[in-house]
């Protein structure tokens, strides 16, 4: 069975005339705040236990610079071909939007101890040993003839047979592996590693980055004007009532009847009896859960949903140099130094002064690592000492900075699902989206095509809230 996911989030639910349930929601992230909603409006008795004391889950905007300037720990920008995001943000919601570019030729390319702008780029600068025939192809050719077997299998057939194609033939490789198989060089993997951030997926799943890659995910993106948090404040008026703030929730129980929900608000333990319980938190936090009745496939497919991590590091100055002495208003440098990521972000300045916020680190997985065991002022400091090997005005203009690890946050447990090698495709997924008697399970891990994004959230939760509302347990109709 196909679900018009789109529609029934624009439209709601299909009237049941079965009961009127009570549903407990845990998480107010985007899944929980939608799977509630929809619930909400379709009139079921919702109640959503969030254990922070904001809404959002990993959206995080972050507002204590100067002004009006605002910084993106999470989710800070949308792509337009994501359907269901875009509906709420720009149709329901009606929240002000504006471009935000990933692709700048004035930023700065900096590899081996040199600087150049991406517009004057070539491999020759620098020492890449490359072999002869990568040498004749600029990177971006030399990545895309190498990934050339799954374009054509995408432009060569249905989109639905395609997909499957992808999944038998290529889901049991990691990115580093095929690129090797393909005969890559090392020095062709030194390059493309850097300038593509290949590096922190390369022992991950060629079809989730190439289906990325492939759709150009960064390639047309928004950003929200009054920032990315007014998107879950936005469900606000429709849900705050039936919101807990300050809820941990510690134990699920269930009966042949209803699911009891034990959290705790202080030292004090509390528990809430419903019909239905929708999980949305991170698979990684359900490990200090207690949740009676799950079976061993679900418990293997909640241990093994991988968590990535990553962190974002921003900086604000006395001025906007970037823009002023380089031209530079967006997009990103990219580096081999620690802080491996430069965002010149156009979102969260404020135009009235000259100061200025910047993400002067933002790395994954084994990039963000060496900063973890650093403390925060030490983070900062390190960070700035790389920026200005690119940007000697850091040094000067520098005011103070602030750091987020996604990784040592309690509630989030990583910046967002990743899949492996053999993950997409086999029957451990199944096991990851599938409820078990009461209590289901909606978050962005629990989507294949959209893991980490916003969207991938929304999906989930429009198809466990359609599978509660009509009464389809033992089905599967949200499996894509």
């Amino acid at each position: 069975m196909s679900l018009d996911v789109l529609a029934l989030l624009k439209e709601g639910l299909p009237e049941s005339s079965g009961p009127r349930k009570r549903v407990v929601v845990i998480g107010a992230g985007m899944a929980g705040l939608t799977t509630a909603l929809l619930l909400k409006e379709a009139g079921h008795e919702v109640t959503v236990l969030e254990g922070q004391n904001r809404l959002g889950g990993r959206i995080l905007t972050h507002r204590g610079f100067a002004g009006d300037m605002y910084g993106e720990f999470g989710a800070m920008r949308f792509p337009l071909q994501h359907p269901l995001v875009q509906w709420l943000i720009q149709d329901k919601f009606k929240l002000a939007v504006r471009p935000f570019p990933m692709y700048d030729e004035d930023t700065f390319i900096y590899l081996q101890g040199k600087g150049v702008r991406r517009a004057e780029f070539s491999a020759d600068q620098f020492d890449f040993d490359l072999l002869s025939h990568e040498a004749a192809r600029t990177p971006h050719e030399l990545l895309r003839h190498t990934v050339q077997p799954l374009v054509d299998i995408v432009e060569g057939e249905e989109a639905p047979e395609a997909w499957r194609r992808l999944l038998t033939d290529y889901d049991k490789y990691t990115l580093l592996g095929y690129l090797k198989e393909r005969g890559l060089s090392d020095g062709a993997l030194s390059m493309l590693g850097p300038l593509f951030n290949l590096e922190g997926r390369y022992h991950f799943s060629l079809v989730e980055w190439f289906s990325h890659y492939y759709e150009d995910v960064f390639g047309n993106l928004v950003y929200l004007v009054d920032g990315a948090d007014a998107l879950p404040r936005a469900f606000e008026p429709h849900l705050m009532d039936d919101i807990r703030l300050g809820a941990v929730v510690h134990a699920i129980d269930q009966t042949e009847k209803n699911v009891h929900v034990h959290y705790r608000v202080g030292r004090r333990s509390q528990r809430l009896t419903a019909d239905e319980c929708v999980v949305t938190v991170p698979f990684a936090g359900l490990r200090h859960m207690e949740i009676q009745g799950l079976d061993p496939d679900k418990w293997y497919a909640i241990r093994n949903t991988y968590y990535g991590r990553a962190h974002k590091l921003f900086m604000q100055f006395s001025e906007r140099w970037w823009e002023n002495d380089y031209g530079i208003t967006q997009g990103l440098t990219v580096t081999d130094l620690a802080i491996r990521n430069v965002v010149y972000p156009p979102a969260g300045q404020d135009p009235r002064y000259r100061k200025g916020v910047m993400i002067a680190s933002y790395c994954w997985e084994q990039d963000s690592m060496p900063y973890t065991p650093l403390a925060g002022e030490e983070c900062v400091l390190q960070a700035l000492e790389d920026l200005a090997k690119i940007h000697p005005q850091a040094r000067d203009t520098f005011e103070f900075g602030v750091y987020k690890d996604w990784a040592l946050d309690w509630f989030a447990c990583g910046i967002g699902p990743l899949f492996r090698a053999f993950e997409m495709s086999e029957a451990a997924y199944d096991d990851v989206i599938r409820p078990v008697h009461r209590v289901w399970f909606a978050n962005d891990a629990c989507d294949r095509r959209h893991r980490r994004w916003v969207e991938g959230a929304l999906k989930a939760a429009v198809k466990n809230a359609y599978a509660i509302d009509t009464g389809m347990r033992d089905e599967m109709p949200w499996k894509d």
